[in-house]
């Protein structure tokens, strides 16, 4: 199997993305810096197969879900514009791990049993976003890897990885605000967007946390009743539930038998025409499945899709972990559908 390696020194990564957000920059050097940018990040595939496998071995359980994916171009340029002290080096997220558990006990205990486990990689960040809430209502444990191996030097170059591990509760608001903000053309998840959107999800934050007996998210309340007093009033000025609920995405080829045994797959939403395409590559193909994901982002803006490449264990575990890709919310709607109305 071929992995791609980094080919350009710190200097170089750095400079990249500091020319790519740079609206002065030529069109050569914007070139020039993609080149880097694709590089870097494709280089993170092989770190981020390595901790997978790990995540997948200890939580080979019954309704836990472990995913993994590399970051999206558009997704990486716009953090390096929204946050100025950014730095392409020391993102920590151009390679990420999702592991989705029923409770939120399983999140602590998923987040130590993984601390305390024979790891070489060193842990550099912790984030409870559980105890301490992001303001947009984004609530789940992260922790973030150095990959470090003892054998091949080749990746040991500040290659960070991000293990996220949420639980299902959390993982529906997540899903739920990546697909309106995806239909409505809105960065809800950075936190740009209409107010009452926001508002409308970091109130359901607050509910769902209140359901766990956890922390609700800051400058809303801390009772269900005025939460959902509020709620109903945003619901019923916007029809945001209805909205959710008219989404649906025509799948292309998803059938068991080509995505019974999947290596990586590359998800294409077209967000205008709301068709799907999913495209299979065995574990060795990787390389070609990156170079191909590149070739897509290129096109991105003109052909009006989304893309994102990830590697999980089977079509069925793939749907339950980018349920936004396939417009399969139903659950989130259900769920907020009965607390609200009491049904």
């Amino acid at each position: 199997m071929e992995w791609k390696s980094p080919e350009y020194s710190k200097g170089k990564i750095i400079n990249a993305g500091k020319i790519i957000k740079d609206s002065a920059s030529s069109t050569e050097e914007s070139k020039e810096s993609l080149n880097v940018i694709d590089n870097w990040r494709a280089s993170h595939a092989f770190p981020l197969q390595i901790i997978y496998c790990h995540l997948k071995r200890k939580y080979d359980k019954p309704d836990f879900i472990v995913a993994q994916r590399l970051k999206r171009l558009d997704s990486i340029v716009k953090k390096l514009e929204r946050e100025p002290t950014m730095s392409l080096w020391t993102m920590q997220d151009l390679g990420g791990c999702r592991v989705v558990v029923p409770t939120i006990d399983d999140v602590y205990n998923a987040a130590k049993n993984y601390k305390s486990s024979r790891v070489r990689h060193i842990l550099k960040k912790e984030y409870d976003y559980i105890q301490h809430p992001k303001r947009s209502g984004y609530r789940s444990y992260h922790l973030v890897y150095q990959y470090q191996s003892d054998t091949k030097e080749t990746f040991n170059r500040n290659m960070l990885i991000e293990i996220q591990i949420r639980t299902h509760l959390q993982h529906l608001w997540a899903t739920a605000l990546e697909t309106m903000g995806l239909f409505t053309n809105q960065a809800l998840k950075a936190s740009n967007g209409e107010e009452d959107a926001l508002r409308f999800f970091a109130l359901i934050s607050s509910l769902f946390a209140i359901i766990e007996n956890t922390s609700t998210v800051p400058e809303t309340y801390e009772n269900s009743e005025d939460i959902i007093s509020e709620l109903k009033l945003l619901d019923s000025k916007h029809n945001y539930l209805g909205m959710l609920s008219g989404i649906r995405v025509a799948v292309d080829r998803l059938d068991e038998k080509s995505g019974k045994r999947i290596g990586y797959c590359i998800l294409i939403l077209n967000y205008t025409t709301r068709r799907l395409r999913l495209k299979f590559y065995k574990p060795s193909q990787i390389d070609e499945a990156t170079k191909e994901y590149n070739q897509i982002e290129s096109t991105r803006a003109e052909d009006k899709i989304n893309a994102v490449l990830v590697s999980v264990s089977s079509l069925s575990t793939l749907k339950a972990a980018y349920p936004n890709y396939f417009s399969d919310i139903e659950d989130f709607i259900k769920t907020v559908d009965k607390i609200i109305n009491k049904k």
